[in-house]
């Protein structure tokens, strides 16, 4: 099982994201737990539940550098997507963000994300490419 802890700023981001996390997740033979919150006013709350918890992943669908620097110094452990504008991916190397993509998300963005966070698809680990 792959815990899934997802903050917006819009829940069209969240209508996105959590049909491409299930589907993508189940199709590497993994389920997804996803716990969502949306909104300024539930950013603190998303401090909380993700703080020193290393065995999840925090994804992030924001415009903002600043809520993404306070979710990444929150936890500098877990695994971290953030998925916002072109002018933000330079600032996401920054922080130190496990994958970057733009919004709004896609299916190649998650796949990319998910292999970046070590969640493999099945034919992945049957048949590992050497150099």
């Amino acid at each position: 099982m792959v815990r899934f802890v997802i903050y917006a700023d819009m829940e069209d981001y969240i209508r996105e994201l959590v049909p491409l996390l299930r589907r993508k997740t189940r199709e590497r033979g993994e389920w997804a737990l996803i716990q969502t919150y949306i909104g300024e006013e539930k950013l603190p709350k998303y401090l909380s539940y993700v703080k020193k918890n290393p065995c999840l992943v925090m994804v992030v669908a924001s415009y903002a550098q600043e809520k993404a620097r306070k979710i990444r110094e929150n936890n500098q452990e877990a695994r971290m997507l953030w998925f916002s504008t072109r002018e933000n991916s330079v600032y996401s190397y920054h922080i130190h963000v496990t994958c970057f993509g733009l919004l709004p998300p896609t299916t190649k963005a998650v796949e990319l994300g998910l292999d970046s966070c070590g969640i493999l698809s099945q034919e992945t680990v049957k048949n590992p490419q050497t150099e």
